[in-house]
């Protein structure tokens, strides 16, 4: 507060008002990462809602030890989210879904179990986690 009353007292020494900047506009940001306005949620690849900070420590302890830090996956069957066109390209309801509820890959050895084997997952963790593979791994 003192910081804003010497400025203001500065400026207007110098005989000049203060002003304020428009905010913002967040349509302007880009498409891959805007911030949400509350709660640390940001919209990612058009995903709203996740909250991408806490979906990072969700996945370094529940997600990483199968799809692997890289995302590229680091078991026979789990699939790469850093391929163009891959599992982040789908729609996020499906994505949402395979998390929730668990998803076996045509072709996989094994199935991913329902919220990665942790059922202490929330939902909202579910759309945290969901919110960082879009920032770490982009949108497919």
């Amino acid at each position: 507060m003192m910081k804003h009353r010497i400025f203001l007292c500065v400026l207007a020494g110098l005989g000049l008002s203060a002003f304020t900047l428009p905010a913002p506009d967040p349509a302007a940001a880009p498409v891959f990462f805007r911030q949400a306005a509350a709660g640390g949620t940001e919209t990612i690849c058009g995903f709203k809602g996740g909250n991408p900070t806490h979906g990072a420590e969700i996945y370094a302890k529940t997600c990483v030890s199968c799809h692997g830090a890289d995302g590229k996956g680091a078991i026979p069957g789990t699939p790469d989210f850093t391929k163009k066109g891959g599992v982040l390209s789908h729609p996020h309801t499906a994505l949402e879904d395979h998390i929730k509820n668990g998803f076996q890959s045509p072709g996989s050895p094994m199935p991913m179990p329902a919220r990665g084997g942790n059922t202490a997952l929330s939902d909202r963790d579910i759309r945290d986690v969901h919110a960082y593979l879009h920032k770490a791994f982009g949108c497919g």
